[in-house]
């Protein structure tokens, strides 16, 4: 971890030394607030409501891929959600944007809809907590963790379910098959689709202990947090963290099948699968 700071310092002076203090600072915080951390269910819902008919087809993709017992999110929110087309978005560079607070999905670009609408149907607002849960992010008071990790996975499912060809979250999404290789089949889809952060956490930390997860999600989004102010910084952090979920893979008992995925996945990080073979000289 030394060796990484000191080889992408130069870099964090630029504008990313803000972002890595406040990392840091947030650390033991984020680690201690986790013991406490609410995670609450939205009511199931009986009846399947009436879906707007710009994301109809859409709705029916998701629910021919996902088990109906992940759906609640969806249904609840489809209920009363407002969708709106605003081209003005654009000339803020954003092309699709879902509030779980207001229950909106506002987009510019109709190539947008899959992914945001994938937020939807992840995403819980308990009102009388004032609680927002989205995918595997938490925001409670104090408490944001996972964004990263939560954009990847939603990218992720948006390109199998829908075969998007997206490559904005190309770094977002293969970090989250890596997550994926420590899990079992679809188990991260539970975890997503009903908001549970911290089933997520614990079955994490049975590989390298529970501070251990939490500080890897919180570098993981500091990478995250640069890539959006345009600090290169993030690809040596992305990269060091592929490294350290290879190596926690490779120390786990998984089936072959799994280490097939875990040896195309090193194929496509042409720099990590480098790194690692220098490591073993």
């Amino acid at each position: 971890m030394l060796g990484t700071l000191t080889y992408i310092a130069p870099f964090m002076v630029a504008n990313g030394a803000t972002a890595y203090t406040i990392s840091k600072m947030n650390e033991k915080k984020t680690i201690s607030k986790f013991d406490n951390l609410k995670i609450i269910k939205a009511t199931p819902i009986t009846t399947k409501p009436i879906v707007p008919v710009e994301i109809k087809d859409l709705v029916k993709k998701i629910e021919e891929n996902i088990d109906h017992d992940y759906l609640n999110n969806l249904y609840t929110n489809l209920s009363n959600v407002k969708i709106n087309k605003k081209l003005s978005l654009l000339f803020l560079g954003i092309k699709g944007q879902y509030s779980s607070l207001k229950n909106t999905l506002n987009y510019s670009l109709n190539s947008s809809l899959e992914h945001e609408l994938l937020h939807l149907a992840s995403s819980h607002y308990d009102k009388e907590n004032d609680l927002c849960q989205s995918g595997f992010v938490n925001y409670d008071k104090g408490f944001t963790l996972c964004k990263a990790l939560n954009e990847g996975y939603t990218d992720l499912m948006a390109r199998r379910i829908f075969n998007k060809k997206t490559t904005f979250y190309d770094g977002e999404v293969r970090l989250a098959e890596f997550f994926e290789l420590l899990f079992d089949k679809d188990e991260l889809q539970k975890y997503y689709f009903n908001n549970d952060l911290v089933s997520f956490i614990n079955k994490l930390s049975t590989f390298i202990g529970r501070e251990e997860a939490i500080k890897i999600l919180i570098k993981f989004d500091l990478g995250f947090d640069l890539k959006k102010l345009s600090n290169p910084a993030y690809k040596v952090i992305y990269t060091d963290l592929e490294l350290k979920l290879s190596e926690i893979f490779m120390n786990s008992n998984k089936p072959i099948s799994k280490q097939f995925d875990h040896l195309d996945l090193l194929d496509k990080s042409p720099i990590t699968k480098t790194m690692k073979k220098i490591k073993k000289r």
